[in-house]
């Protein structure tokens, strides 16, 4: 029974995407999708997404191998535009982050520092490392619950921290101060994650 219910719903989802990457577009509801490697989906990568789910569940569903053809050829068109995508994506990011990182002389060309009880500050500056953008300025508290919440993660370090928005709902109400969650909130707006860095507060961000 379960196994029957789990066909019919990748025969739903494959008809929704097929649905939803058309008419979505056409009634301007359309969002695209985002490929786990980076980039966004063209109006092919989402068909070719839809018609593999569809193909697949169709194939379960009736038994019939005629459905692989349409199938395979779904997988390659969506592998081959998700390369095409991630390609773009990376050179869009390289691109972004040299004219950025002009504005932010020295930050990101040397490593940034890892120990923040080494520093008397109580105020930082907060970077995207990623897209070499300048956020805000944070509290030193926050700081070190952002560091505290997120080296719980394999291989991450203290500094530049990986950060997806949902990240920000593993911390209790009040641990970050409201100013904290709406700048993170801001530059999630622009980018689907961040690689924070943090400094010393800069005479140029504390003038502002």
């Amino acid at each position: 029974m379960f196994e029957r219910f789990l066909i019919f719903a990748f025969v739903a989802v494959g008809v929704g995407v097929i649905i939803y990457a058309t008419l979505g577009r056409l009634l301007h509801f359309h969002r695209p999708l985002g490929w786990h490697s980076g980039g966004h989906a063209t109006l092919f990568g989402e068909l070719c997404i839809g018609i593999f789910l569809l193909s697949g569940g169709l194939a379960a569903l009736q038994g019939s191998a005629a459905w692989i053809i349409p199938l395979l050829a779904a997988f390659v068109g969506g592998f081959l535009s998700q390369r095409r995508a991630l390609r773009q994506h990376r050179a869009a990011e390289i691109e972004l982050r040299a004219l950025n990182a002009k504005k932010h002389p020295g930050i990101f060309d040397c490593p940034p520092p890892i120990n923040i009880d080494a520093t008397n500050h109580e105020v930082f500056d907060l970077y995207d490392a990623g897209a070499c953008t300048y956020l805000g300025q944070v509290p030193k508290r926050d700081l070190k619950a952002l560091i505290d919440q997120r080296c719980d993660i394999a291989e991450q370090t203290t500094n530049d921290l990986f950060m997806l928005r949902e990240s920000l709902e593993l911390f209790p109400a009040g641990e970050l101060t409201e100013e904290t969650v709406a700048l993170l909130n801001k530059a999630f707006d622009d980018r689907d994650f961040l690689e924070l860095r943090w400094t010393p507060p800069s005479n140029h961000h504390a003038s502002h």
